[in-house]
């Protein structure tokens, strides 16, 4: 679509004329969305031909006010006999947002928690194939501690360098599906994926090195031959 081109609007005889494309790409219910005046809008939203009575000329579903922070709506209320809300609240007014963001809430939800059961199954077995050399350890003197204290250091390294080089392959196949899928890149959404990764990858792995502790130093000496 260029500007120019002369759309016409579904099921009705108005014809619309492209004057302008704005810059980012918005949606309503993953479709496209169009800016028109009020009163084209109003004869496609009734579908009456001509002039509009006067009753839909006073009608609209809603109106974008810009106020200070913490200004009073209720005079406004009271004046239009309307409700006030923030922007926030009137996202739940799109077919099937909330159920949507539900949905997609308790996906991520799962699959943090999986993320912890892998990483916390891989760490399990990291732990079980250094049993000897950790047992050496501990007969050479280490304390339980600093074997927990180094474990867990190198759990943070890989935890770290992982997600890193998971996000940017994830920034980069994101950056290409921008402008061909309903897809958007949040500086704040990114980074607290990344730290929520990060602390519930430790979190598993914590649960997966406790296992050092109850490794027998006695094994490097040949105990259980």
């Amino acid at each position: 679509m260029e500007v120019g081109d002369v759309l016409t609007a579904d099921k009705s005889e108005v014809r619309l004329k492209v004057v302008g494309l704005v810059d980012d790409t918005v949606s309503y219910g993953h479709i496209g969305v169009a800016y028109t005046d009020l009163d084209t809008w109003r004869h496609l939203h009734y579908g009456l031909p001509g002039e509009l009575p006067e009753a839909a000329l006073r009608q609209a579903t809603a109106v974008a006010l810009t106020l200070e922070d913490g200004a009073d709506t209720s005079a406004v209320e009271e004046t239009t006999a309307t409700r006030a809300d923030t922007k926030e609240t009137t996202f739940g007014a799109s077919p099937g947002y909330t159920a949507e963001s539900s949905t997609m809430a308790l996906i991520k939800g799962f699959l943090y928690a999986i993320s912890a059961l892998v990483i916390g199954a891989f760490f399990t077995v990291w732990t079980v194939q250094r049993k000897p050399e950790i047992a050496l350890l501990k007969a050479l003197g280490a304390p339980t501690g600093y074997i927990l204290r180094d474990a867990l250091v190198q759990v943070v390294a890989v935890l770290v360098g992982a997600t890193a080089l998971g996000t940017a392959i994830g920034l980069a196949l994101g950056s290409a599906m921008i402008g061909k899928a309903p897809f958007s890149l949040s500086a704040p959404v990114i980074a607290t994926s990344s730290g929520l990764l990060i602390a519930f990858g430790v979190v598993g792995a914590v649960v997966a090195v406790r296992r050092i502790t109850a490794v027998d130093p006695l094994t490097a000496l040949g105990a259980t031959r």
